[in-house]
Formats: C-alpha cells, structure tokens, sequence
C-alpha cells in the first residue's frame, strides 16, 4: 500500500479536514489555481501543506537579471550536453529558481501551495467522488449550485431585486435542497431574459 501523501493526512485528520475543506473550495476546479506572482504580506513562503520551500515568479524573474553571467557561463555546457543525451542541469532553473518550486495560489485563500499538492487535492476530490464520499460530494454540488446561481449574480442585465430573489431561492435550496415549481419557473424565465438581451448584442 503506497504511502499517504500530505493532503490525505491531513483530510483523514478531523482536526484538520476542514482545511482541506476550504483547500478544495480555493483550488478546485483547477481554473481557480493561479501561480504567484508576488507573495502578498499574510502568505507564507512554504507550501501550506508539504512545507516545500516556495518561489514567487517575480522572484524568478529577478534572479535571472541578477544571476545573468551565472546562467550565460552554464548555458553554453548546457547545450552541449544536451545535444549528446546527456544529464545536465537546465542553468535558469539552477541560478533563478535553485531548490525552490514555483509557488500557486487560489480563489478567496491567503494560503500558497506547490503544484504537487494541487494535483493531490484534484486526486481526492476524483477519488471522493468514485467511492462516494459524502463530505466531497457535498462540496462539489454546492461548488456547481454556486457556478448555477452565479450566473444571475453577475449579469448585468438582471435588476438588483431580481437577483435578491434569486438569493432567496438560493438559500431555500441551501437548507432544503429542493427548489419549488414556482422556483424554477422565477429561474427560467430570468435565464430567458438573460438570453434575450445577450442576442441583442
């Protein structure tokens, strides 16, 4: 049996499954994980999961400006094994990014994360859903509600009480995950409108 990687530990932990939680919230679908250009004051420099050494692209980028003649004086071996098959250490990734891994972040999280750990967290969210985790499948359809009820949220063409009676259908589905005929219907003929006035366009 393979050994657990860091984010199994720590949604199998209750003490720390709600992290996880908020991890799949932040980075899942994986549209939402965007690499860090610049660390911002709260994030740390550390993968909040594995702990790996984390890099920031503006940080790399410096680094080749400042390391130039280093990667200049490397790139020309470089090449030269390359050519012949030969195992030789790419001189960006040694002199800009050294022992570090780029690091990424997500939506609404001040936590930063390498991109291992976000392939491990997509691979829990697919596992999940596989063995029907309860947890995860909850997660998910609340992930597909909020992308539904989004839609009216954020169109322009749907007036400001409309879309308060969209959040009031919203939060009926959230505690008694039905929605009426009546509901559906105020729904549909929205999306209508919405429709109608894009053709115009």
């Amino acid at each position: 049996m393979s050994e657990k990687n860091s984010i199994q530990k720590l949604y199998n932990d209750p003490k720390s499954k709600g992290f996880v939680n908020h991890l799949i919230n932040a980075y899942i679908p994986t549209n939402k994980s965007l690499k860090v250009w610049e660390f911002k004051p709260k994030q740390k420099h550390k993968c909040s999961t594995c702990g790996k050494e984390l890099i920031s692209v503006e940080e790399v980028l410096n680094n080749i400006g400042e390391k130039q003649e280093d990667i200049k004086n490397d790139l020309m071996e470089f090449l030269r094994k390359s050519v012949y098959g030969e195992p030789t250490e790419n001189p960006y990734m040694k002199h800009a990014v050294g022992n570090k891994i780029l690091a990424w972040t997500g939506e609404n999280t001040d936590t930063t994360l390498c991109l291992k750990c976000i392939t491990d967290i997509l691979e829990l969210v697919q596992m999940g859903l596989l063995s029907s985790d309860k947890n995860i499948t909850w997660i998910v359809s609340k992930m597909r509600r909020d992308q539904y009820f989004n839609q009216f949220y954020e169109n322009k063409n749907i007036s400001f009480d409309e879309k308060g009676d969209v959040k009031k259908i919203q939060n009926k589905v959230e505690k008694k995950k039905v929605a009426t005929f009546g509901d559906l219907e105020v729904l549909q003929e929205l999306k209508r409108k919405m429709e109608k006035e894009d053709e115009k366009k």
